[in-house]
């Protein structure tokens, strides 16, 4: 293949749809991976492998549900759940390897140990790169990069007074990976997110007690929605998200209250929703209900054998404390002044680009956290940046990328009082499917097919919609998108209630 090298930091989510996005528009993709096996965070191990930031645990099922997480032109089989366990989505991550030929592209066992400009960079936009491979150390040079090594490195574990001093176990959620460990003990977990919920109700089922500890309380959302469809199929379409901020707020703290009163339950998030915690979880409610759980306030700090609260309550005897806590931001193999360690001084133009360089040969694929299912995120954005490093598409110069950076930077602190935060999908989603050209057509769709345009907008925003046409058009997509609703109840009816009831009547 003729064309230009790109290197691929990474073989996960990012990685895979990196190099798939690279061949489509002609560059020639090289992936260094640094474990054995594709599939990144999805691939689990009983114990943390080496330089391993987040990982699986064994109760962990996907937040977001299979119409909504997939590769937009490969949807998951009709059998499959509408939500999946990690088992089945490191599954999913290899037949999609496999259906597009990837596997001669990455390179297994190779650490990534330097990535700097190449002393001609001015004139040519190369990059220099430094590999680990069995004992030894080879530089490359490429014409481009993609770094898709995820941006959750540095386990985040909070100083306490007195935590130093504390004589159970201490450890951070990357750690976890099921609660048997914990039978019949006391357990604190700390966060108010995704995985302080899963941890806390699955150590419940084991555990003497747990308890949850959270900053400023947490929204609830749980998985299965009004009439037992996925509840980001109801939420994240295109029309909802031309609702004003307080009419969408409203609407989902209503629907989270269905389920869980906040209040009542001790959750109560003490910001509005879409600026504070939010956990995706079926059971926890349940586990409070009967006692498991008991959610408590921030730490003042902790004991030799407990920890105290600043509500003036404490637990003593206390067996172990778990951190989900997140992480901190980290790509150790590249200079801070490309991509900054922290989110208050990062600089990428929509989340991708490092703005001041002044060739955009460079991008990262994964940088930003979603208030929903990330895959399609990602996607667009390893489409855009490939289209990108090819000459298929322009960006801004330097000037307008960081006034880019700094106008978000200021709408974040002035919004959500801080620069990290979680972004709602369908607004990005299709400012990146504008930059690629691949934006749903509605003026055009609503002459050519009138019911395909009433479901791409007042539907969920599938992945498959940007596919419809533009660059890397998909045959199929039209067909993933009318059969969307069908394939999520499919794998759920393995009993056919109607036809018991026509053979009783029958039998009558």
């Amino acid at each position: 293949m003729e064309g230009k090298r790109i290197a691929v930091i990474g073989a996960g989510v990012c990685g895979l749809v990196s190099i798939k996005s690279c061949l489509e528009e002609g560059l020639e993709p090289v992936c260094y991976e640094l474990n054995s096996e594709l599939g990144g965070v999805w691939v689990y191990s009983n114990e943390l492998r080496p330089n391993q930031g987040s990982a699986v645990y064994d109760c962990l099922v996907t937040n977001s549900s299979k119409e909504m997480t997939c590769f937009s032109d490969f949807p998951f089989p009709r059998t499959t759940p509408p939500y999946l366990t990690h088992r089945l989505y490191l599954q999913y991550l290899r037949n999609y390897a496999d259906h597009f030929n990837l596997h001669p592209y990455i390179n297994f066992n190779c650490c990534v140990k330097d990535i700097r400009q190449a002393k001609d960079f001015a004139e040519t936009g190369q990059w220099e790169i430094t590999i680990q491979q069995g004992g030894t150390e080879r530089v490359e040079i490429f014409d481009g990069v993609m770094v898709c090594s995820g941006m959750f490195k540095d386990a985040r574990i909070p100083t306490y007074p007195g935590l130093d001093q504390f004589q159970g176990d201490v450890l951070h959620s990357n750690a976890f990976r099921n609660g048997s460990k914990y039978k019949d003990k006391t357990v604190l977990v700390v966060g108010g997110g995704h995985s302080a919920g899963d941890i806390s109700v699955d150590t419940s089922r084991h555990a003497n007690q747990v308890y949850l500890s959270m900053r400023k309380g947490t929204w609830v959302i749980p998985r299965t929605g009004l009439g037992c469809v996925p509840s980001d199929m109801l939420g994240n379409t295109r029309f909802t998200n031309l609702l004003p901020m307080a009419i969408r707020a409203f609407l989902v703290t209503t629907f989270a209250s269905l389920r869980v009163n906040h209040a009542k339950f001790g959750l109560q998030s003490e910001v509005p929703f879409f600026k504070g915690s939010q956990m995706v979880n079926d059971e926890i409610g349940n586990r409070i209900f009967c006692g498991k759980i008991k959610p408590k306030p921030v730490i003042s700090e902790f004991t030799k054998n407990g920890v105290k609260f600043e509500d003036g309550s404490e637990i003593n005897n206390l067996d172990a404390v778990i951190f989900a806590t997140g992480y901190h931001l980290g790509y150790k193999f590249i200079d801070n002044s490309i991509i900054a360690d922290s989110h208050d001084e990062l600089e990428l133009y929509k989340y991708v680009f490092p703005a001041r360089l002044k060739h955009s040969t460079l991008a990262v694929v994964g940088c930003v956290a979603i208030l929903g299912a990330n895959v399609p995120v990602y996607e667009l954005q390893a489409r855009w940046a490939a289209r990108v490093l090819a000459k298929k598409a322009k960006l801004p110069g330097p000037t307008e990328r960081v006034f880019e950076v700094r106008g978000r930077r200021k709408r974040l602190r002035e919004n959500h009082g801080r620069c990290k935060t979680y972004v709602p999908p369908v607004p990005i989603q299709e400012d990146y499917a504008n930059e690629i050209g691949v934006r749903p057509n509605f003026t055009k769709l609503l002459v050519t097919n009138p019911s395909l345009a009433f479901k791409c907008f007042f539907g969920p925003t599938y992945p498959t919609s940007y596919r419809l046409h533009g660059p890397g058009s998909w045959p199929g997509a039209k067909k993933a998108i009318l059969d969307a609703w069908g394939n999520v109840i499919y794998p759920t009816k393995t009993r056919d209630v109607a036809k018991e009831t026509r053979d009783r009547k029958s039998v009558v």
